[in-house]
């Protein structure tokens, strides 16, 4: 039963996730089930049940260790209003918990810093490979062979997008909050180097700091070295915030008040 695993790794989300009723996907003796989603304008987050049909394989799997359970999240890129260049993003995977009775794992895979279209029909998961933890050598434990790939649907949560003064804080062109987590668009391949893998967390209008800690989210669009270029750095909330509520950000020891 996957529902407790999910319940537990939603947390505070599950007011946002959107339940999937997708078919069943058995891939070299592994059944494959997408059962939640998430998403706002540059994250889109992917649960999926993975059950054991033969074997033991998945109770090698490594817990809450990114990269355990490599993926992506293919997602339809939004026309930002140039054609030039193309959009990219990163991508993760981890192994949440694990059942050892009915042989299931709950999967996270999550795709950052793609400008998320309007329109998100035609969005897929696409699990690569999953890899045992350090007692089994970190060794791959299962492949995606045939490529296989399982719908999703899903709608953004709405965003924040905050003033100009918060944006010439960062020396970013734009700041966008969503109870998911905070996106910041730079323009140009400068600024956003002082801000990559940063620990972020937001201070609420109750005095309370919601954390955002630096999972390597970021992407980009537009064509290199142009008026195009745009790069993206992403962090996810460890718990939903009322985007009204925030009054400012702290992104290591500095703190950018939100107006």
């Amino acid at each position: 039963e996957i529902l407790p695993l999910l319940a537990e790794a939603l947390g505070g989300f599950a007011p946002y996730a959107q339940e999937q009723e997708g078919e069943a996907y058995i891939i070299d003796g592994i059944e494959f089930r997408v059962v939640s989603a998430l998403a706002d304008d540059f994250t889109v987050r992917a649960y999926v049940e993975a059950r054991e049909l033969e074997g033991d394989r998945l109770s090698k799997l490594e817990r809450n260790v990114l990269g355990g359970a490599f993926g992506l999240v293919d997602v339809p890129i939004k026309d930002m209003g140039n054609s030039e260049g193309s959009g990219g993003g990163t991508t993760s995977g981890v192994c949440l918990d694990y059942n050892p009775e009915t042989k299931t794992a709950l999967l996270a895979v999550t795709s950052w810093g793609r400008a998320v279209a309007d329109n998100l029909s035609g969005i897929q998961v696409r699990p690569f490979s999953l890899s045992g933890g350090s007692s089994s050598g970190h060794q791959t434990i299962w492949e995606n062979s045939d490529d296989v790939v399982f719908p999703v649907e899903v709608k953004p949560i709405p965003s924040l997008i905050a003033g100009a003064e918060l944006a010439d804080a960062f020396q970013a062109e734009e700041v966008r909050i969503s109870s998911l987590g905070l996106s910041v668009i730079f323009k140009g391949d400068g600024a956003w180097r002082r801000f990559a893998g940063t620990n972020v967390s937001v201070r609420l209008s109750d005095g309370t700091l919601a954390e955002a800690p630096w999972e390597g989210g970021q992407g980009n669009y537009g064509a290199y070295g142009t008026e195009t270029e745009r790069k993206v750095l992403v962090w996810n909330f460890r718990q939903p915030v009322d985007v009204d509520g925030v009054q400012g950000i702290y992104v290591g020891e500095d703190y950018f008040p939100l107006g």
